[in-house]
């Protein structure tokens, strides 16, 4: 296959220097070809941009940083909304923004309104767009979750950013128009099996196009990289730790919200099957643990629907 200088270069940047497969370089070709529109744009606010700039400062100042938010009203309730959801819930309720940034995080906060400005790109076309940004919320909830309850605290803002963007690559196909991927997309699909549609329909699947995106948008490492990797076995590449348990918990949330959002139950043989497979015996769960942690990951995953709505 034929490939400009410029997509090779690009595509090489993204992998970090692997070398490059023939669907490496279709999405990459991909990219350009059918959503140039979007390649090098950050599709972040004024307010987002200065954000991302005070929090990059090591010596960023606390005060500013909640001054910024609150230049934009919606930022700033979704902001309060999320701090006060059951996924960062405290001891008490938030009723400021200052409160609200000190719970999540200054650099996580900026995280997330990377996130809420990069979704909101997207139109929604017959509600799949919408049951593909609900499964992310309800993604980014369960890996946080799960990252919580395995001693993984460190990791558990990762975990949500990398589960609330690991299906951009999703909505960018959906927004060529493609009716055919649209049709698939709006299928009840286990995640673990829409990516080999996608190989066979494109030659690339979504990781491999969103994580692309990601970093022509300038989202820092490792939130690309997980991305890139959600649907690829480790012996394919590698990923050094911690960041290889934050890939574990984003493959297993990815498919319990599934499970969740089709009302599994938790005693169901899936669960159990998912609990002991690779990916649930590296993160430390177990066939008694995840069971039990069911009814909490439900009501989560209900609540962040709401939120993120």
């Amino acid at each position: 296959m034929e490939v400009s200088e410029n997509i090779r270069e690009i595509a090489d940047l993204w992998l970090d220097g692997a070398p490059l497969s023939q669907s490496d370089l279709r999405a990459a070709k991909s990219l350009a070809a059918r959503l140039g529109t979007f390649e090098g744009v950050r599709p972040f606010s004024a307010v987002v941009q200065s954000l991302l700039e005070h929090v990059s400062r090591p010596d960023f100042d606390l005060k500013q940083v909640c001054n910024v938010i609150e230049l934009d009203p919606a930022l700033a309730s979704r902001i309060l909304r999320i701090a006060n959801s059951a996924a960062y819930r405290a001891m008490g309720p938030c009723a400021s923004v200052g409160q609200a940034v000190v719970r999540i995080g200054a650099s996580n906060v900026s995280g997330l309104a990377m996130a809420m400005s990069a979704m909101a790109l997207f139109r929604d076309l017959g509600g799949v767009g919408r049951r593909i940004r609900d499964h992310s919320a309800g993604t980014a909830v369960v890996a946080r979750e799960l990252a919580m309850s395995l001693g993984c605290v460190s990791l558990a803002p990762k975990a949500f950013l990398a589960g609330l963007l690991h299906d951009i690559g999703k909505l960018l196909i959906i927004q060529t128009g493609d009716q055919a991927y649209a049709d698939l997309a709006a299928r009840e699909m286990v995640p673990s099996s829409v990516h080999l549609k996608e190989l066979s329909m494109f030659g690339f699947d979504h990781a491999m196009l969103g994580a692309h995106v990601l970093r022509s948008w300038q989202i820092p490492e490792p939130i690309p990289q997980l991305i890139a990797w959600h649907h690829q076995t480790k012996n394919e590449r590698s990923c050094a730790p911690p960041m290889a348990k934050v890939l574990d918990l984003l493959r297993l949330a990815d498919v319990v919200d599934w499970l969740l959002g089709q009302g599994c139950p938790a005693d169901s043989p899936w669960v159990a099957r998912l609990a002991a497979g690779p990916d649930g015996v590296r993160a430390g769960l177990s066939v008694e643990t995840l069971p039990s942690l069911w009814g909490a990951l439900r009501s989560i995953r209900e609540e962040a629907l709401h939120v993120f709505g």
